[in-house]
């Protein structure tokens, strides 16, 4: 054999192992740039996502706003009447289409006599959900904690988590976890209409199953908790209230889906202009952003990897990596 046959099959078998390589690094990329989210409201005179994620909250019928020390910090919270609460709508962002959640929240009612709804997931066509009962939580009708947890007038830190695949599911009071339970039946997720409803029964606001009440924090989140995270996020409480709704680019800046098809969300907290590139330096679009929310067309641009360069009015500049698929 030749030098120059032996190099050439050489080559021929290397490009054939890059071919074989190049799905596998692809699926390590597209895997490494999966993140779980969080959706956090901590209703400083609004009912927004701290960075302007998924929509708002929206109120059953109007409540008030107060500061309040809470878990150490004075900080907003949101005041309802008996009757009244808050609607989650994920039909925007499909944040819990899995089935994965974990939902984190700090509140208090006025009365805890009876049966109290917390949590309704089926638009309010069923009494299946997560209650408080005389200061037990209860995932009615399948779980009542053995304690009375939940005090009239007293703040409480609430988690319940579930596995989207074992349909397992955990209750937590401030650092404790109460109990599991198994939910074969797919009671507790939402329904075709995907809304998640706060401190709202089935039934009219006459009737014993509602308290009024106030909430400081609600956080939506698309997976699954472990215990030693809900306890720090109970610990750590006064810290999580306390961490300001918009800030630097760095921190506060989201941006998905990634990787992406027809279009990307990006939420900044601040005005800033954006720059696209592909790895070899070509631009092909820029514009400015509003500070909030803003949606980017990738329709026209190929499929491959790309650079999106944001640029605050202060001249703060970051780049992150933005695989279009």
């Amino acid at each position: 054999m030749t030098k120059e046959s032996w190099f050439f099959n050489f080559m021929k078998i290397c490009n054939m192992k890059k071919l074989l390589l190049l799905p596998f690094a692809v699926l390590f990329f597209i895997g490494a740039t999966a993140q779980n989210k969080t959706y956090r409201f901590h209703f400083n005179n609004r009912l927004s996502e701290n960075y302007y994620q998924g929509s708002p909250l929206a109120p059953v019928c109007p409540g008030t706003y107060t500061v309040q020390p809470l878990a150490g910090v004075n900080k907003g919270a949101y005041n309802f009447d008996k009757g009244c609460g808050l609607v989650f709508m994920d039909s925007a962002t499909n944040l819990l289409a899995s089935g994965s959640y974990t939902i984190e929240l700090y509140f208090k009612l006025d009365t805890i006599t009876g049966y109290k709804k917390i949590i309704d997931f089926d638009s309010l066509g069923a009494d299946a959900g997560f209650y408080n009962q005389s200061g037990k939580l209860v995932m009615y009708s399948n779980f009542t904690s053995a304690d009375s947890v939940v005090g009239a007038g007293a703040w409480s830190y609430v988690a319940i988590t579930r596995d989207g695949s074992s349909k397992v599911m955990y209750v937590y009071h401030n650092d404790k976890v109460l109990g599991t339970l198994n939910d074969n039946s797919d009671q507790y997720i939402y329904g075709t209409e995907k809304l998640l409803i706060f401190f709202r029964d089935d039934n009219n606001t006459s009737n014993s199953e509602q308290s009024g009440g106030s909430v400081g924090m609600i956080h939506i989140s698309d997976y699954v908790m472990d215990s030693t995270t809900i306890k720090g996020h109970y610990t750590g409480l006064g810290t999580i209230l306390n961490i300001p709704e918009t800030g630097n680019m760095d921190n506060a800046l989201k941006i998905w889906p990634n990787p992406a098809t027809d279009y990307v969300e990006i939420a900044t907290p601040v005005k800033c202009s954006y720059n696209l590139y592909d790895v070899t330096g070509r631009k092909y679009a820029g514009g400015d952003m509003k500070a909030g929310q803003n949606k980017l067309n990738l329709q026209p641009y190929p499929a491959g990897l790309y650079m999106l360069e944001v640029v605050s009015a202060e001249s703060d500049r970051k780049s992150y990596k933005l695989l279009i698929q």
